[in-house]
């Protein structure tokens, strides 16, 4: 009994063994036969060595003969087999997500529009779908933190601002209510002023009243200024975020000095059209 007949035979060392026992029994039968009969036609095609008989793993040898061919047909299905498992693995192993059919818009995120000024669901689908990737707001904060970006590094940003009517228009907002607060602490002083003799005749009461006024207004004030700087932060504006760092300060008084600039222009551009 041949234990050997179904197994899996990849390097073709039992085609290659059973080539060589017909070998074998072809010529023990030629040596032993007394009389050599006229060849014919069959017997010599029987007989005689297959000319690809050295190359064990020759297709025409395999083929000579039904065993050959029943190995040679199981090495095939063995080799297509193990093709299939390399070619057929999930796709996980490779880090290729059943997301990436669909192509990622790289513009999908604009941080200067108040419209959309997050990431798309899309694009955040397909990045936590990525094997050990972070979320996609994380990543991009981690990469670039556009509050803690100099003035010179924001520069090149604030110019692409010029475009964004967006920006412009929260801008040109928050100018305005400033505007409007300072037009009303000036009047409300004013008007103070105006009466302080009358309401408060004693000089020391008059000064404790005019102090506690002051103080309300910088409050007011400062109010204000922290409302901007979330705002600013909110559109995407670069190196703005709500501090009162005099450093800070100092950095964000030079870019609101640009964008209040550029809107300007922009509103000479709006008359002059």
């Amino acid at each position: 009994m041949n234990l050997n007949h179904n197994k899996y035979d990849p390097h073709g060392v039992q085609r290659l063994l059973e080539i060589l026992r017909r070998q074998q029994d072809t010529n023990s039968n030629a040596i032993s036969t007394p009389v050599i009969a006229a060849p014919t036609s069959e017997t010599r095609s029987s007989t005689l060595p297959h000319p690809y008989a050295s190359n064990p793993f020759s297709l025409a040898s395999s083929s000579s003969s039904p065993l050959g061919s029943r190995i040679h047909a199981i090495d095939v299905e063995s080799e297509a087999a193990q093709r299939r498992r390399n070619y057929n693995a999930p796709s996980a192993n490779y880090g290729v997500s059943a997301l990436s059919d669909e192509r990622f818009d790289p513009y999908a995120l604009n941080p200067f529009s108040a419209s959309d000024a997050v990431i798309s669901k899309r694009a955040l689908a397909v990045a936590s779908a990525l094997p050990n990737a972070k979320p996609a707001v994380a990543a991009s904060a981690e990469a670039r933190d556009l509050a803690s970006l100099s003035f010179a590094e924001a520069l090149p940003i604030l110019s692409t601002l010029s475009t964004d009517s967006s920006a412009l228009t929260r801008i040109r907002t928050l100018r305005k209510q400033q505007h409007q607060l300072e037009h009303r602490l000036s009047k409300e002083y004013r008007q103070f002023s105006a009466t302080a003799d009358k309401q408060f005749p004693n000089a020391k009461a008059r000064r404790a009243q005019d102090e506690k006024r002051r103080i309300a207004m910088l409050h007011q004030w400062d109010e204000c200024v922290r409302k901007q700087q979330d705002e600013l932060k909110k559109a995407g504006i670069p190196a703005v975020k709500v501090t009162t760092e005099k450093r800070e300060m100092d950095k964000q008084r030079k870019v609101l000095n640009v964008l209040v600039e550029m809107l300007d222009d922009a509103e000479t551009e709006d008359r002059n059209g």
